[in-house]
């Protein structure tokens, strides 16, 4: 049993640094650097609004 967990130990270990290496050596950034259909127009048209979601808006 000592040799099939130290095949094991061992494979996990290879596994667990080959995660950590493609963490690493990955582009830093983000992944789309343009802004997408969603977020195309100003501010104040983003989905985000409250008036979408039922809230009246406030009154000054």
């Amino acid at each position: 049993m000592g040799t099939k967990n130290g095949f094991l130990t061992l494979a996990i270990a290879f596994a667990a640094g080959f995660v950590i290496a493609l963490a690493l050596l990955r582009a830093p950034g983000p992944v789309t650097t343009e802004k997408t259909d969603r977020l195309a127009g100003s501010s104040v048209e983003t989905a985000f609004l409250p008036e979408r979601f039922g809230v009246p808006p406030r009154n000054p």
